[in-house]
């Protein structure tokens, strides 16, 4: 399609499908060579790493965009350009060798061309190269990266790829002749004239006719010119265009070679250095590898096992062998655990974590105390690496015997067969293997067998371990090891009182009763060794006392605490007994080895109420025991000061000094009878104890006693008005209140009738009007109610109250008092029924008067007028 100065050159699916593959192939061009680029300079991790994830992102998008563009969108009118450029002829093979002929010979003329001249159509089929190629190798590299065949082919099509990009791009901005048609691939129109000179062949007959018209118009001169600027222009792009095309051959050709010619050329290891992914790690840089790929990689298969074994000879070994660590992965490749050429410079590949390594994995098993968490991995493996991979060798380490890692603290006396005593479970205490009575000539038994291994084999030095001790030569008597406490005594032989379960207590082989000229009997045979065989330093052990030569009689280990008063040289014995010195097991018996016999109560007191030692803190034993007193004023105080005498038994008793046991009677005894509640009256109430009543009854008063009167011990209450004659009233059996026979009316001048005869004696004769019962006798009582009760009356009605009152009541029905006859005032109906204290306010009863309104004043609820009484 056409108009008069334009032709349409591209339809909108090859317009889409040029940007949708240019676009993310600029990029990647772009980002790839800055890859390149980092290899002459430092570039950081993190930078490098952004570009990576650039070039794959944009990968990733320029296949997926290419695929769709070409397949969904004018899929037809792809396939159609797709045969043109797959059409070569004859006239293909002319224009390319006129196209070399060109570059001496510019005479040479061009073939015309139709929509795609041979150039393009060689570069169409670059790009699909590009496209597969790229996209082939960079699938390899990304999840095959070990085969070294797509790096090299990856990069020479980096090479090629820029070539034929900048011949492209130099036609389409810079060469005058082709950089006219540039608008064509945004919008599809370029300006006829460059179809005309380029592409003639892609015009309508019809326009092609019209051109030959319009060109046979011209003048000699006007041919020759055009003919002489299509010349130029053709030529001058195709230069272009072939120039560029042997470069990208070339370019490619020596990738190729370069691939193809060995490890010695000095180019390739340079190239190798451009298309390595990352640097090595630290323990791979070295000369024999560094920019040598081949050393561990194939140009067209993975990575071999053998190429990494043939340096790593040890652990080849443990492949072959299948054993220790490595020996556990079978056909596991050498490259899915140590990923070389990794993300930080000179790091390790080696992925190691000392807190997750399985150790029962490896040569060596941790075992026991090996495997207690505190011991670090560098505490075996202390070989350094070097310096450019910090760390240290985990393999190759000599573990045969356990001197390998362990200093013999025995100093090969023992052999070096550790086993044979120790384990890994720890290397002493209860996990030690050697067993003393098995392994050794002596054995331990008794309490040999819980001392410590220190106790008897001594290290060398104070704070030195345990295995820089003597363990063989020892000599083995008592001696040897126990030091002599007896200070040879008894001589060498320790086995006649001790044994090896104990040196003393109760595992003491030595007994006294049979090995001594001492038995042990009674108390002796419980008190303490020491009690008797004293050390001569209170800090020294019982051993060093004296056991032999020890005099065995009493005074020799006892002190005498009677103080000879019981004689010198007198037997110990006679009293005492090995059993106990003193209580139940005193064999001293008082009412046979004594002149005095302890009968009654003096058989159950304590000695010492009758021996006191001088001073409270004193023994017993030091106290008197002959020549004391047997009367009784020896021992006890006479409470009677020696008024009754000194024949304490004729009152008393040893069974109890008083109560019961007291022999004295008083009816029998005395001259006084106790008869009635005399003879229930505590003695201390007559006989009173000196100073006061708390004082003992023997401090009080027995003899020349007047007894005849009652007043002789009783105060009189009526002070004598009645005479000595008590008895008249009263009797023994009972003082107060009266004597049984006793009659009121009959015995006094004043009867009882009514309620006098109901009250008790204190309430008319109380305290508080006599202080006391006894003082008041009928001669001090008047014969008037006043005497007793109190006159409510004020006195107003005089003294005779028996003219309104009467015994048997004061008041309510047994009053005698009548209104009408011993009053004045005359009570009629209405009055009657009155109360008195309605008219006898306050107890007031005369003189009243007795005129109505005196009672009834005007303004009451009853008013009275004249005499006339009035209900209102």
């Amino acid at each position: 399609m056409s108009d008069n100065n334009r032709f349409k050159r591209f339809e909108i699916p090859e317009i889409v499908l040029h940007w949708a593959q240019g676009t993310p192939f600029l990029i990647l061009l772009i980002s790839g060579g800055l890859l390149l680029a980092s290899r002459f300079y430092n570039m950081d991790a993190a930078t490098y790493h952004l570009l990576t994830n650039i070039h794959k992102t944009t990968a990733v998008s320029w296949v997926s965009l290419t695929l769709v563009s070409y397949l969904l969108v004018g899929p037809k009118l792809h396939l159609a350009n797709l045969k043109e450029i797959l059409t070569w002829g004859l006239v293909d093979i002319k224009w390319m060798v006129n196209s070399f002929r060109s570059l001496y010979n510019s005479a040479i003329e061009i073939p015309d061309a139709g929509k795609f001249n041979t150039g393009q159509k060689i570069n169409c089929l670059l790009v699909m190269g590009y496209f597969f190629g790229f996209a082939l190798t960079g699938f390899l590299m990304w999840f095959r990266g070990t085969i070294l065949v797509s790096w090299y082919l990856h990069a020479s099509l980096f090479f090629a790829a820029l070539s034929s990009v900048s011949g492209h791009l130099y036609l389409s901005f810079i060469n005058p002749s082709t950089r006219v048609g540039l608008g064509g691939i945004f919008h599809g129109w370029v300006p006829k004239s460059y179809i005309e000179h380029h592409h003639a062949l892609s015009l309508p007959e019809e326009e092609r006719e019209e051109t030959m018209l319009r060109t046979m118009g011209f003048t000699e001169e006007q041919r020759k010119g055009e003919e002489e600027y299509h010349k130029k222009a053709v030529g001058s792009s195709m230069k272009a265009e072939i120039i560029f095309l042997i470069t990208t051959l070339v370019l490619g050709v020596v990738g190729l070679w370069v691939f193809g010619h060995g490890q010695e050329a000095s180019l390739e290891k340079g190239f190798n250095n451009i298309i390595r992914p990352r640097e090595l790690s630290g323990a791979h840089q070295t000369k024999e590898i560094q920019g040598n790929c081949t050393k561990c990689h194939d140009y067209t298969g993975d990575l071999k096992d053998e190429n990494c074994l043939a340096c790593h000879k040890i652990i080849k070994e443990r492949l072959d062998a299948k054993s220790g660590f490595h020996g556990t992965f079978g056909e596991s490749r050498c490259r899915h655990c140590h990923k070389e050429h990794p993300k930080l410079k000179k790091s390790s590949i080696i992925p190691f974590d000392p807190e997750k390594f399985d150790h029962t994995l490896a040569m060596f098993k941790r075992e026991g105390k090996h495997a207690d968490k505190k011991i670090k991995c560098d505490d075996c493996h202390r070989k350094k690496r070097k310096k450019a991979y910090p760390g240290v060798y985990y393999m190759g380490l000599k573990f045969d015997s356990c001197a390998d890692c362990h200093t013999d603290p025995h100093k090969s006396n023992l052999g070096d067969k550790c086993e044979t005593c120790h384990t890994n479970n720890a290397w002493q205490g209860e996990e030690l293997k050697f067993d003393h009575n098995r392994d050794s000539k002596f054995k331990l038994e008794g309490k040999h067998e819980k001392a410590k291994c220190i106790g008897c084999h001594k290290p060398d030095k104070q704070n030195a371990p345990l295995g820089t001790a003597v363990f063989r030569g020892l000599k083995i008597k008592c001696a040897n090891c126990h030091k002599d406490l007896h200070n040879s005594q008894f001589g060498d032989s320790c086995q006649s009182c001790h044994t090896i379960f104990e040196w003393k207590g109760k595992e003491l082989k030595f007994d006294h009763n049979l090995d001594s000229k001492y038995k042990l009997e009674g108390k002796h045979a419980t008190a303490k060794c020491i009690d008797c065989h004293k050390p001569p330093q209170q800090s020294d052990p019982l051993a060093a006392a004296l056991f032999r030569g020890l005099k065995q009689d009493c005074a020799a280990c006892h002190k005498d605490p009677h103080k000879s008063n019981l004689g010198k040289g007198t037997e110990c014995k006679s009293c005492h007994n090995f059993k106990d010195w003193k209580g139940n097991e005193l064999k001293f018996d008082h009412n046979y080895d004594s002149k005095y016999r302890l009968k009654g109560k003096h058989a159950k007191i304590k000695c010492i109420e009758c021996h006191k030692p001088a001073s409270k803190t004193d023994p017993l034993a030091s106290a008197l025991f002959r020549g004391l007193k047997s009367e009784c004023i020896g021992c006890h105080k006479d409470p009677h000061n020696q008024k009754l005498g000194d024949d304490c038994l004729k009152c008393h008793d040893f069974k109890g000094w008083g109560g019961d046991n007291l022999k004295f009677v008083h009816n029998d005894n005395s001259k006084y009878i106790l008869e009635g509640k005399h003879a229930r009256v505590d003695c201390k109430k007559c006989h009173n104890p000196q100073p006061d009543n708390k004082a003992p009854l023997g401090s009080a008063r027995f003899k020349d006693m007047k007894y005849e009167k009652c007043d002789d011990c009783h105060q009189d209450p009526h002070k004598g008005e009645y005479g000595a004659g008590c008895l008249a009233c009263h009797s023994v059996e009972s003082f107060p209140p009266k004597k049984a026979d006793f009659n009121h009316d009959r015995h006094t001048k004043y009867a009882l009738e009514g309620r006098h005869a109901q009250v008790k004696c204190i309430d008319c004769h109380n305290p508080r009007s006599v202080k006391t019962l006894g003082p008041i006798t009928l001669a001090g009582f008047k014969n008037d109610c006043g005497a007793c009760h109190k006159d409510f009356h004020d006195k107003l009605l005089g003294e005779d109250c028996k003219k309104c009152h009467s015994p048997l009541g004061w008041k309510g029905k047994n009053l005698l008092f009548n209104h009408n006859v011993h009053s004045r005032y005359q009570i009629d109906n209405l009055h009657v029924k009155a109360k008195c204290t309605g008219c006898h306010y306050k107890n007031y009863y005369k003189p009243l008067k007795t005129a109505c309104e005196d009672c009834h004043p005007q303004g009451s609820k009853v008013f009275v007028q004249g005499s006339a009484e009035q209900s209102r």
